[in-house]
């Protein structure tokens, strides 16, 4: 009983010190979305999106967010991928401040550290998990990575004809200035079901990414679309937890 009635205390205390984070956005810590991956149309993977929970930093609380990618079936017989972010995006600004990316392809392995600091300037600071090799680049804003673009996305008044200019972090550890816009609402097709949902699509590049969000509150992710070297990749959403 006592255990309880301490941890409904920390509870309040916590809340009470952070109101924003509450009702802020249209997530919960807890939340898991699981996707089912197709490359040309061939089931390629499972990829998962958990919002682990928030943690302190010097810079203040912190979402703690995580994705992993894994391909299977005839896919994983002559190429095989894990692709895991870990991701630690201010709770008000969604904006990266701490990004781990581990990349495996075959028998490659990629691992990068990033960690975004504002002292003079914003700076990123990276280092390579293989190497220890060091280094930093002077940046013009806080970037979002491709995971928390995702969320940083889903947080947003989507309207259509809406356009947002961002600093992105990808894959290979390079920062880009991409402007995305709501183009339209089209249907979803899910494993859950068929949807009308706001197309959210990059602009100014052929065949950018594509991120199609429901029209509720919570704005999930429902399908994502880009361009590989291998053809089209596709997430569809399989289930919410």
């Amino acid at each position: 009983m006592l255990k309880k009635l301490i941890a409904t205390l920390f509870l309040v205390v916590f809340l009470l010190n952070f109101p924003s984070l509450s009702l802020a956005h249209p997530f919960e810590v807890g939340e898991k979305l699981v996707y089912t991956i197709k490359l040309i149309g061939i089931p390629a993977g499972t990829q998962v999106l958990k919002v682990e929970g928030i943690t302190e930093s010097e810079d203040g609380p912190l979402y703690f967010l995580s994705s992993k990618l894994t391909t299977s079936g005839i896919i994983s017989l002559f190429y095989h991928m894990e692709n895991e972010i870990e991701s630690y995006v201010d709770v008000e600004t969604l904006h990266s401040r701490l990004v781990k990316m581990k990349v495996q392809e075959n028998s490659q392995v990629k691992e990068l550290e990033i960690v975004i600091k504002k002292e003079e300037h914003i700076e990123a600071f990276f280092q390579d998990q293989k190497s220890n090799k060091k280094w930093t680049k002077q940046l013009s804003s806080f970037p979002l990575d491709m995971l928390s673009l995702i969320y940083w996305g889903r947080s947003q008044e989507l309207k259509i004809g809406q356009k947002y200019d961002v600093l992105l972090l990808d894959a290979s550890g390079n920062f880009n200035d991409i402007q995305f816009e709501i183009s339209g609402i089209e249907k979803a097709y899910t494993y859950l079901g068929v949807f009308p949902a706001f197309v959210c699509k990059q602009i100014g590049i052929k065949d950018g990414v594509r991120v199609w969000f429901s029209q509720d509150e919570r704005h999930l992710p429902l399908y994502l679309q880009l361009n590989t070297p291998y053809g089209l990749l596709t997430a569809i959403l399989q289930k919410v937890d």
